[in-house]
């Protein structure tokens, strides 16, 4: 015999989890926030991913969990972005279950426009969550401190 037939084997399944940061050498309106949103959402449904990316101030955060392969693609494709400066690996961590159910996205919207599939209120109305993961504090200080803003360095704000 070869083992205790009762006894259930689980293969599992770890994910990566990233969390970076980058500076916008472009300018990002609303309609271009949008565009990416609507890209962005495609793109990583199409390749099993799901997270979170916050844009302030001209600065992008991000969290992304999945498959390690499709996680390491896209952010190689995002060092390799020309719309992106100082990127910047902030975590990396193996995970057993998403954070985020599926990929969305977090920034200052006009008060009378209508929102877009995926878009998050990350920002407006902050976050609920219990989890207090490393990656989940990084989103929460981005989303608070004025240092999280591309001039920052620059000393303006100081106190």
């Amino acid at each position: 015999m070869s083992g205790n037939p009762f006894r259930r084997h689980r293969e599992v399944v770890m994910l990566l989890s990233l969390v970076y940061m980058s500076a916008a050498n472009e300018v990002f309106d609303q309609e271009r926030l949008d565009a990416l949103l609507e890209h962005a959402r495609v793109r990583n449904t199409a390749s099993g991913l799901s997270g979170l990316l916050v844009y302030k101030d001209g600065r992008f955060m991000q969290l992304l969990e999945g498959p390690e392969a499709a996680v390491l693609e896209t952010y190689q494709r995002i060092i390799d972005d020309p719309r992106h400066t100082d990127v910047g690996l902030l975590v990396e961590e193996r995970i057993h279950t998403r954070r985020f159910g599926e990929w969305k996205m977090a920034f200052h919207r006009e008060a009378e426009a209508d929102l877009p599939d995926g878009f998050d209120s990350f920002l407006a109305e902050g976050d609920a969550s219990a989890d207090t993961s490393r990656a989940r504090e990084l989103l929460r200080w981005f989303r608070n401190h004025p240092m999280a803003a591309p001039d920052a360095a620059l000393g303006k704000h100081r106190r």
